[in-house]
């Protein structure tokens, strides 16, 4: 499809550049995939790891170790904006790079600093917090450099294959981790999880396709971010899918927050069972990962997208029908079936802005989102608590589903209800030129 004025065809041509094979290009993504199961896994076994360790090593007390995640959660708020940014200035691949030896530093560190009795708990936060960042910017870079390695057509089962593998990581890298942690002990689990890390980036210094050296940027670091914004504010589709997926993760986390006190204290689930019950939703993701191209080819792109949360949505009135006996498998289904539309929705977002986003606004785009979205989780997950404290767990759970039902079809409002393919609608005109 050739461009037409007014009209973008996407960031990248339809086929791989002349002097790179398509054979070079999938055994690149091959590598690419490689290097995402390497780093997803790692990045689930960590939040497990590392609170163990300062359990058993530092005697930490339970606060103590939520502080971890807070540490590893923050770059997405204080950093999420101007990352993308960032990475626009650099080479995706060598930010990859970067962050994986980033990753593999800081968790190497632990281990020496407990060879010489010098490990803390600040020094455990600091790990956290860079390892973090390593997440912010590695996410970033990867969603700029996959258009690099499969042609445009691909881009629906590329990133699918993605969300698989870290569907696939959040249900068993918690466990692994606490098997290594079971088996080798705390510091050789995490030297583990920093070789991993390594092996990664090894991973990717062997793709045999470059990525593009990016433009002189023209103008700083805060002016390019602001000018993200506008950009994202003006137009209709991205700006109603930012909005989308804030408010969905706005409400599911408050929903996540009272999960394992409802199924425990309200349900009365032991609390072996509670953590089969929660790998409900990774399943949903598999499933969703496995469905969404198969929608994309029947549906179009645009429909999918826009009815993959509200045909999902009315699922999560089972969570709150939950009870003991049969009836917990009302939860399990709920689960996986707003999972299920979670994810198709991910996947077409993710895809449309690869498709339709400039290569000098991809990566600020997807810091945007993920901004959009990360920052909404711990204010749902507050809101979650304040709601259960005023009205009770199981009354808040029907409140949040009723929620999910008023916002799940925002993307009516869009110019998505119209499209098949996300091509059918011009990226920027006059206005929102970048």
């Amino acid at each position: 499809m050739s461009e037409r004025p007014g009209r973008a065809a996407g960031p990248y041509a339809n086929h791989p550049p002349a002097h790179h094979t398509d054979r070079q290009h999938r055994y690149g993504y091959r590598l690419f995939l490689g290097s995402h199961v390497l780093n997803e896994t790692g990045a689930a076994a960590t939040l497990v790891v590392l609170p163990l360790t300062a359990a058993l090593s530092l005697s930490a007390q339970a606060w103590e170790m939520a502080l971890i995640q807070t540490f590893y959660f923050a770059p997405y708020l204080l950093l999420g904006l101007l990352a993308g940014a960032v990475v626009e200035r650099l080479r995706p691949r060598r930010v990859m790079i970067g962050t994986d030896l980033l990753r593999f530093a800081a968790l190497m560190s632990l281990p020496a600093a407990w060879a010489i009795d010098a490990l803390s708990l600040p020094h455990l936060y600091a790990v956290a917090l860079l390892l973090g960042c390593a997440q912010l910017f590695g996410d970033i870079a990867d969603h700029s450099y996959l258009p690099h390695l499969m042609v445009k057509d691909r881009l629906f089962r590329g990133n699918s294959n993605l969300q698989m593998i870290r569907a696939t990581a959040e249900l068993g890298g918690p466990g692994l981790g606490g098997v290594c942690v079971q088996w080798l002990g705390t510091h050789l689990a995490v030297a583990a999880n920093g070789l991993g890390s390594a092996l990664s980036a090894l991973l990717l210094w062997r793709i045999p396709v470059p990525d593009t050296k990016p433009p002189e940027p023209s103008h700083g670091l805060a002016r390019q971010t602001w000018q993200g914004i506008i950009i994202l504010l003006r137009h209709p589709v991205l700006r109603l899918l930012a909005l989308s997926a804030s408010a969905n993760n706005l409400i599911l986390s408050a929903t996540l927050s009272l999960d394992v006190v409802f199924l425990n204290s309200v349900v009365g689930v032991a609390p072996g069972l509670v953590g089969f019950l929660l790998a409900a939703g990774a399943v949903g993701a598999l499933i969703g990962a496995w469905l969404a191209p198969r929608l994309t080819a029947v549906l179009g792109a645009g429909r999918t997208a826009v009815l993959a949360v509200p045909a999902a949505a009315p699922f999560m009135f089972l969570i709150p029908l939950t009870g003991d006996g049969w009836r917990v498998t009302a939860f399990v289904l709920g689960q996986i079936a707003i999972s299920i539309g979670i994810t198709v929705f991910n996947i077409m977002q993710v895809t449309y802005r690869q498709q339709v986003c400039p290569p000098s606004l991809l990566s600020r785009m997807t810091a945007m989102f993920r901004f959009a979205v990360w920052g909404a989780a711990p204010l749902g997950a507050t809101a979650g608590g304040a709601l259960a404290a005023s009205v009770g767990v199981r009354q808040a759970l029907w409140i949040l589903a009723g929620a999910l039902m008023v916002v799940a079809p925002m993307l009516l409002c869009s110019p998505l209800r119209r499209m098949r393919e996300f091509d059918e609608y011009p990226f920027m005109d006059d206005r929102t030129s970048c």
